[in-house]
This record gives structure tokens, C-alpha cells and sequence, in this order.
């Protein structure tokens, strides 16, 4: 299993990778048959390709993307929680989402599960 310093530098790397808008580097976190529901209560998606799809998407459309730790990263076991916010600026306007993602690792390291709580009520207009 990944040590404690291990999850929280992926957790970085996550963040750094979608706020450069670098979708391949995103994905490669990501274990082949991952699971991602983005958020918690949507369709979950599973696979890197079907993360492709979603991450490049969002990356596409957003003129600006900026997503951040803004918390302690809490990592034990094979789990990594993290409060995060992203800041998307689309069609001129700029949004944020205040979000606490929840990451499951697998034994090599790479992320098999996440779950992203938030919900369309947590997006403000700044």
C-alpha cells in the first residue's frame, strides 16, 4: 500500500495536474478500472477512458481552471479525504466549488476510487 506521504503528494499532483489543464497527467493517477462519481451522487464512471472524456471536457470548456487543497490532506490506510475548491472561469463568468474529495488507493498506488461531495447548491458566482 502507498505510505501516508505517498497519497497526500498524488492528491497534490491531482490538483496541480487539473489546474494546468493536463488531462493525460489527471488520468494517470488513475488505476485502469477506476471508479470516479463526480459528484457523489451522479453516474459514477468507470475507466481512464471515460475520465478522459469527463476531465478533458471540463478542461476544454473552461477558460480558466484552478483547483486547490485548501485544507489537511487526512490520509490513512489505502483513504485520502481533502478539502479542495475549484474556480472555473466559462463564458466570461467565474465560478466556485467548495469540495471534499474522498480518494481510494489501490496497492500500487494509483487512485481506484474517488468520490467528490458536492453538490450544484455549493457553486457560487464570484
Amino acid at each position: 500500500m502507498p505510505s501516508t506521504e505517498e497519497m497526500k503528494a498524488a492528491v497534490e499532483r491531482y490538483a496541480s495536474a487539473h489546474s494546468a489543464k493536463d488531462t493525460d497527467a489527471v488520468v494517470a493517477l488513475f488505476a485502469e478500472d477506476c471508479v470516479v462519481a463526480d459528484p457523489v451522487d451522479g453516474e459514477p464512471m468507470q475507466g481512464r477512458d471515460a475520465l478522459r472524456d469527463f476531465f478533458g471536457g471540463t478542461h476544454r470548456n473552461a477558460e480558466r481552471f484552478e483547483l486547490r487543497v485548501t485544507g489537511p490532506i487526512r490520509a490513512v490506510g489505502s483513504w485520502a479525504a481533502v478539502p479542495m475548491r475549484a474556480e472555473t472561469t466559462m463564458g466570461g463568468a467565474t465560478y466556485a466549488i467548495d469540495i471534499i474529495d474522498v480518494f481510494t488507493f489501490a496497492e500500487d498506488g494509483l487512485i481506484g476510487d474517488m468520490r467528490a461531495y458536492w453538490t450544484a447548491s455549493d457553486i457560487t458566482e464570484l
